[in-house]
């Protein structure tokens, strides 16, 4: 403005109206890009200029401290990765279903009741037809009605040529109107509306027809893979023809199918059977039955009309009246109560690894506190130095916060890579509730890559706010005195406090890990009350099993062979129970059922109590009416001693059943459920009842002796694969969900040791360095090494004391009310097991301080005192 006022003066001799003419040109003339300074715009450069300065500061102090960086950044790190790690799978968990254009309104039935005599409430998501009609026709507010099969369905599907094994359900015809799966061809209001219409994947598609057109292609069914030996099997589904190709289900959906059978088909064998399954609210084990909400009604509505269509049903079972509720879609994966027939991620164990991600995070956000709190002796005079030339509270608070996100941000970029490196061990760890699906693809996309780093920028924030606090709060005077003390009130030390933390959460992680560990070996060595040495257990799937039996008793390696319909101590998918009575009908069982042949008992040397066992063959027109049942049956339906039920009747499917013997209670199907279940033997002479073949090995030749099985196996089954394993590998199988639980907090449990482990070594460094004078005076004096490790650890050894008797009863406490609580037999614990955590510990710690003991003592006194 003043070189304008200028301009005016030299103007003022001219006229009025030229002046103002050219006072006004001038005015604009000086209106260029370079004369425009903007206030805001000027407060931005100034705050870009001390941000700037803030991160070359930052860097600038990383480098000067290259020890306390370099273990600040790789604590983070490794911590960083796991929680990227954890970021992704909370993002796949939680995109389940996410392609389902309804997804926020589809709910599905479940049903509570109460079952069996031990008044044991059963939780199921599952519906009836019954439930199912009065949604579509009496409640309000529901729109699309979906009933399906809510398990699956295993046919060998094919042609004349050949046939393929495909896992199906069986679904209604509003199936492609309440879900979004991608429909290639078909038209989705009628695929699925008559009987023996098949809907195929994809890929089952290109297996089945290659590059010809599949639809309306005629298909044959049979259950189990008897095409290729011409016996007919009996499946709901007679002739079927193709009405439809689907896209495979995409990773994140939680049903998985190869192919989708019209429901009419099922039911015209219900009605040709003349069962009453479409009209009993009762029958609803079997079926999903899924619903989409309109806007506006709220569950709850729902619910309460069920409930009324169930009064009369249920006026007739007071005592165990049945209920049905609606589960968000939403919930379908994560569920603990109500599972599905696809892949599962219960929420408790999600929540137990968050949990476990937070508390190393932490530990390494702790590291650098600590570590910031110990320097803030040396860069006191820093602060000093800077608020003496000007600098703001403000401005030391943003400094120290701003190298804290530096080191994060650092930290982040090598967690990144680290994470690439436990990608594939987390991938390959075994979860039995995927149930063979995959689940997790964990991968990065960009927009995920900004996520990490706001992230990063908030553990900056969290790690370095105390340290930033603490240092700008520093007086200009008290920064020269060499008297800061990082106290809380009652002059607790706020790092010990963290480094008792610290330990505490690695013993914890430790022992949990050691305790899980046992318990895994004390079940894979557990007696199950029966022989399993040296038997093989081949899977059956055809009507084939006495003719491959035949042919394996011709092998030298095969001992002697049995039939039975599931593997004892192992369940699996051929698992049967049944429902049995009293014969006044006065009490009830819920009893697992295992169909055998008369080698069975006497190749497992089941012990009899009472009675005899099963010592011929079942003729094939003789029915099986004589069973052997175990201690628990006989407790359950409160029938006496094992001497005094032989020969008594019970109910079963109707019909009487004699009772032959009674067996010792064993394990039934592992140790995770209720291991002494009621339990039945029954005698079969049906083929397709058997689906092990359970061979006695007699051979140090492992894979030539099973490679002569598969040989004579693919002579009779050339569909499905050759399984066979031998009882421990199976057993081991079944408690892999334990063995990867185990793997998990073992991991962790290194993590958070490692992390410590650097904390504690860079706060001996400190505590060497800062004392340096203090041990050089002391080797003058005759300070061995001895005196010199005593000086330099009491303090640490006292505070794994102090997480010691912290983190063991909690631990103790975690592991049997959390942990193993699915376990109904429990590994003992001993005293070595109690503290092994606490040795660990202890033992890295003192081999860290040993370390720089070592380093201290060669040091020369002279460097120390000279300048004294």
């Amino acid at each position: 403005m003043g070189d304008l006022a200028e301009y005016k003066e030299e103007l003022a001799s001219k006229p009025a109206w030229k002046r103002k003419l050219f006072y006004w040109f001038h005015v604009f003339n000086f209106l260029q890009p370079w004369a425009l300074k903007n206030i805001d715009g000027s407060q931005k450069l100034n705050q870009y200029g001390m941000f700037k300065n803030y991160f070359k500061t930052s860097v600038r102090s990383l480098l000067k401290n290259k020890a306390f960086s370099g273990i600040n950044i790789l604590g983070l790190a490794m911590s960083l990765s796991l929680v990227v790690l954890m970021m992704l799978f909370l993002g796949e968990i939680y995109s389940f279903d996410d392609f389902h254009e309804n997804r926020d309104n589809i709910y599905r039935v479940t049903s509570t009741e109460v079952r069996g005599n031990r008044g044991a409430v059963v939780k199921q998501a599952t519906g009836s037809y019954f439930i199912a009609d009065q949604l579509a026709q009496e409640v309000s507010g529901v729109g699309e009605v979906l009933v399906m099969t809510n398990t699956f369905t295993k046919l060998d599907i094919g042609t004349e040529d050949k046939a393929v094994p495909v896992d199906c359900y069986y679904a209604g015809s509003t199936f492609f109107n309440l879900f979004s799966f991608d429909l290639i061809k078909g038209n989705p209001n009628t695929v699925l509306s008559l009987p023996n219409q098949v809907v195929l994947t994809e890929s089952v598609a290109y297996k089945l027809f290659g590059d010809q057109d599949p639809m309306g292609q005629l298909l044959t069914a049979e259950m189990s893979g008897y095409l290729q030996n011409g016996a007919t099997a009996e499946s709901d589904l007679k002739n079927g023809v193709v009405s439809g190709i689907v896209a495979d289900p995409p990773v994140n959906s939680h049903l998985r199918f190869e192919a989708l059978i019209s429901l009419k088909t099922k039911e015209r064998a219900i009605i040709e059977r003349s069962l009453d399954h479409q009209t009993n609210p009762g029958y609803n084990s079997n079926l999903y039955v899924y619903l989409v909400l309109n806007e506006g009604v709220k569950p709850q509505q729902v619910e309460e009309a069920m409930f009324n269509s169930l009064k009369a049903f249920n006026t007739e079972r007071e005592d165990n009246p049945l209920i049905h509720n609606l589960q968000s879609m939403s919930t379908f994966i994560t569920s603990d109560t109500y599972h599905s027939a696809g892949p599962t991620f219960a929420k408790r164990k999600l929540l137990i690894m968050l949990a476990l991600t937070l508390i190393v995070l932490l530990s390494a956000c702790f590291n650098y506190t600590n570590l910031s709190l110990a320097r803030a002796l040396r860069r006191s005079k820093e602060v000093g130095v800077r608020k003496v030339i000007g600098a703001s509270r403000f401005q030391v608070f943003c400094q120290f916060l701003v190298e804290a996100i530096v080191i994060s941000s650092m930290a982040l970029i090598i967690g990144i890579g680290l994470f690439l490196l436990i990608k594939p061990f987390f991938l390959s760890l075994p979860n039995p509730s995927a149930r063979g699906f995959e689940m997790f693809e964990l991968a990065i996309s960009f927009e995920q890559v900004l996520y990490f780093f706001l992230l990063a920028i908030l553990v900056g924030l969290l790690a370095g706010i105390l340290p930033a606090l603490f240092l700008s709060k520093i007086q200009t005077i008290n920064a020269f005195k060499n008297s800061l003390q990082s106290k809380l009130p009652g002059k607790i030390s706020v790092k010990n406090i963290l480094i008792v933390f610290q330990f505490t959460m690695s013993i914890g992680l430790i022992m949990c890990a050691v305790l899980i560990n046992d318990q895994y070996n004390y079940t894979l060595s557990y007696d199950l009350g029966y022989d399993t040495e040296d038997i093989l257990t081949v899977e059956i799937q055809g009507d084939y099993v006495d003719v491959l039996a035949n042919e394996y008793a011709k092998l030298s390696e095969v001992e002697a062979i049995s039939k039975s319909g599931w593997v004892l101590g192992v369940g699996g998918d051929g698992l049967t129970a049944g429902m049995f009575f009293s014969e006044d009908r006065s009490a009830r069982t819920l009893s697992l059922l295992n169909q055998i042949d008369d080698k069975y008992i006497p190749m497992h040397n089941i012990e009899i109590l009472a009675g005899e066992s099963f010592y011929e063959p079942l003729g094939r027109d003789v029915a099986a009416y004589n069973i052997l049942v175990n201690e628990a049956f006989l407790k359950e339906l409160g029938l006496g001693a094992p001497e005094e039920v032989l020969g008594q009747q019970v109910l079963y499917n109707g019909e009487k059943i004699r009772i032959r013997g009674v067996f010792k209670d064993a394990v039934s199907i592992g140790l995770t459920k209720k291991f002494l279940e009621p339990m039945v033997f029954i005698q079969t002479n049906s083929a397709t009842d058997y689906k092990a073949l359970n061979l006695k090995i007699a051979s140090n030749d492992i894979m030539g002796m099973l490679t002569k099985l598969e040989e004579v196996y693919a002579k009779h089954d050339q569909i499905h694969p050759f399984n066979a394993s031998y009882y421990e590998d199976s057993i081991a199988e079944t408690y892999k969900a334990e063995k990867g639980t185990y793997t998990i907090i073992s991991f962790l449990a290194i993590m958070a040791i490692s992390i410590s482990t650097l904390g504690l070594l860079g706060m001996v460094i400190f505590n060497t360095e800062t004392r340096q004078k203090e041990i050089s005076i002391r080797k003058v004096l005759g300070a061995g090494i001895g005196n010199l490790a005593v000086l330099l650890s009491k303090n640490f050894v006292l505070l794994i004391l102090l997480a010691a008797l912290i983190a063991i009863p909690i631990t103790l406490e975690i592991v049997e009310r959390q942990v193993l609580n699915s376990f109904w037999d429990r590994a003992p614990i001993s005293m070595m097991e109690t503290l092994s955590g606490f040795f660990i510990v202890l033992l890295i710690g003192l081999f860290t301080i040993a370390i720089q003991v070592q380093k201290a003592a060669r040091a020369n006194p002279i460097n120390s005192l000279g300048s004294e």
